[in-house]
């Protein structure tokens, strides 16, 4: 294709027709020029259907963490409010004067479930992947982008919540390991114990009862304050993925 050009241009001037020459040079040069262009618009349009693609894979993954922690809080749900009822069962029974049969049953329910500290973990590998790689940027739509960084900044004041108030029972809950038999009581323990007697366990476990009440209203209080806040990030977790999935509409995602 080049050699027929060139070939034109050399007729052109051997046959001394400049005027015709100097229009065929510049019809090339727009040619040329018209080629460039197209071709950048080819590589313009292939890397914005790139960024699309990706900016879809991202959305996707954020709406499977989503989906994944919206199961995980109905779990972590389901299990605190079987522990406020095995708290509540316990605080009951120490103060009723019930037999040792019946406080006997309702603290082992308590050291095996009520004294567990219930934790949600959310799903965040898309949006750390987000954050540390700068592929944040890939998502055009800055209102949807400052609610992604809304929403795991809420998870992350959650997860301090949660371990200041770790922090506040742990050494309650030392103090009850340590004056209690507690572990004589646990289930998970109790046959660690060779001569473990359980009336002996459980007249001991009401001499601490003031200790024991404090510990369990704490557990409790802590229940409390994790439920109120699954329940806020439920609410924020199912805006979010209504916005990323109205987002892929727009995206034309299947």
């Amino acid at each position: 294709m080049i050699n027929f050009f060139r070939k034109i241009r050399q007729q052109l001037l051997v046959e001394k027709q400049f005027s015709k020459y100097l229009l065929y040079a510049l019809g090339e040069i727009t040619l040329v020029v018209v080629g460039i262009l197209v071709a950048l618009q080819i590589n313009n349009w292939k890397e914005q259907q790139n960024q699309i693609q990706l900016q879809r894979v991202y959305l996707n993954r954020l709406v499977n963490d989503l989906d994944y922690d919206l199961r995980n809080i109905e779990y972590v749900r389901a299990a605190v409010d079987e522990n406020q009822a095995v708290i509540s069962n316990f605080i009951k029974t120490i103060n009723s004067g019930q037999n040792k049969d019946s406080l006997l049953k309702s603290a082992t329910a308590y050291f095996e479930k009520g004294w567990i500290i219930s934790e949600f973990v959310p799903s965040m590998n898309t949006y750390t992947d987000l954050s540390q790689t700068g592929n944040m940027k890939v998502i055009g739509n800055t209102e949807l982008v400052n609610d992604i960084i809304a929403y795991y900044g809420y998870i992350t004041q959650l997860e301090n919540s949660n371990n200041v108030n770790k922090n506040w029972i742990t050494p309650i809950d030392q103090a009850v390991a340590k004056e209690t038999p507690a572990f004589e009581i646990d289930p998970n323990t109790s046959n660690l114990f060779s001569n473990n007697n359980q009336n002996i366990a459980i007249s001991s476990l009401l001499e601490h009862k003031a200790l024991m009440e404090r510990n369990a209203a704490g557990h409790f209080w802590i229940n409390s304050s994790l439920n109120g806040n699954l329940q806020a990030i439920k609410s924020l977790t199912e805006d979010l993925i209504l916005a990323i999935k109205n987002e892929l509409r727009l995206l034309g995602d299947s």
